[in-house]
């Protein structure tokens, strides 16, 4: 039997009187919340996955559970299943692809210092993967939400994906269509590219880049969004992500640009840039640094802002900016605009325009 997982956690501080604060704009594109020494939640999931062999046909079942409190403490609710499905592959029909049934997370795409997954084909489905096409493997899905009984919604997803498009280079690309199955619910279809590019100009950094289109009921993400957003709602997003390691030194950075149309028309752009620095004093301690700066503007009003530095002392199983877990101490300070409004939802912040916390956290995948 399989077992993995991840968890973070830790107890943080930011005035008297005040609950432990976060700082992140309450609007525009997801993906702008750089995330060390800035989450307030309480989080872990724990999965396990047990293999079979049966006339040839490899199978298995998986079962994912995970907690989440958005406050340092658990609020004692417990677990929720996160995935849980059963898949095989070696049938003779088709004997390189994996089949599977259930509920399960799909491929996913995500930039880690932001905590979002740009690309997330996740729900209760079925469908198969792996299955070789020309240069690259097909997936197809079928999705349904029925989480709400008036508003339920079918979804499909397509996959192409690991095709060699360069030395060390590998496009994917990724469809979707979504339709609400219920009266006033509208279509909608997404089309996302992602290219992983490894050793980028021969500097041993690997470097990622999200190309994305959104139109009606699909979000960017591949994945459902508004059952009754129209045609009119349109958005498109660009990121460009890269991490690497030289010695002691490691990091990831990236670059977002969003554009967001909602269904009256009324459109909000966002931008962001930040980046995180590993350096390793020793094999056991290193010193982390992430700043970052990130902006929205609804059409007819400012422009909302937000800059964001922290500096966490580090306890790690090695060196590498990706080693796990990590034990940090850190301090966190923020600066925003009055258009931002209360960046972090606690009642002692309003009409605030800086803010700075302390803490620790653990962070692990194992």
């Amino acid at each position: 039997m399989d077992y993995t997982g991840y968890f973070r956690g830790g107890p943080g501080l930011t005035s008297a009187d005040t609950s432990r604060a976060c700082y992140a704009l309450n609007g525009g594109s997801p993906g702008m919340k750089y995330r060390l020494g800035n989450e307030c939640d309480f989080y872990g999931e724990f999965q396990l996955a047990q293999g079979f062999k049966t006339e040839g046909i490899d199978t298995r079942a998986v079962l994912m559970l995970n907690h989440w409190t958005g406050a340092t403490d658990t609020d004692g609710e417990g677990v929720k299943i996160e995935q849980m499905f059963a898949e095989a592959k070696g049938f003779d029909v088709a004997p390189d692809a994996t089949f599977w049934i259930g509920k399960e997370r799909g491929r996913r795409g995500d930039v880690h210092i932001v905590d979002t997954y740009f690309v997330e084909m996740a729900g209760v489905g079925a469908g198969f993967k792996g299955q070789p096409v020309g240069p690259g493997k097909l997936g197809v899905a079928f999705y349904r939400t029925d989480g709400d009984a008036v508003h339920p919604g079918n979804r499909v997803n397509a996959e192409w994906v690991d095709v060699p498009t360069n030395a060390d280079g590998k496009l994917n690309l990724f469809a979707t269509l979504t339709k609400g199955d219920f009266d006033g619910g509208r279509s909608g279809a997404g089309l996302s590219l992602r290219h992983d590019q490894a050793n980028l100009f021969g500097t041993g950094l690997n470097n990622t880049l999200f190309v994305q289109f959104a139109q009606g009921s699909t979000s960017l993400n591949a994945n459902f969004g508004d059952l009754t957003a129209g045609s009119k709602a349109k958005a498109w997003r660009i990121v460009e992500s890269v991490n690497g390691q030289k010695g002691a030194l490691g990091g990831q950075a990236m670059l977002l640009l969003a554009s967001q149309t909602d269904g009256l028309g009324a459109r909000t752009t966002s931008a962001s840039l930040g980046g995180r620095i590993s350096y390793a004093f020793t094999r056991n301690f290193k010193l982390l640094t992430e700043a970052g700066y990130s902006q929205y503007k609804a059409e007819g009003s400012p422009t909302a802002k937000l800059a964001k530095l922290t500096i966490a002392p580090t306890l790690s199983t090695g060196p590498d900016f990706w080693n796990r877990p990590e034990f940090r101490l850190y301090v966190t300070t923020a600066k925003w605009n009055a258009p931002a409004g209360n960046v972090t939802g606690q009642p002692a912040f309003d009409g605030e325009t800086r803010g700075t916390s302390y803490g620790a956290q653990v962070e692990w995948w194992f």
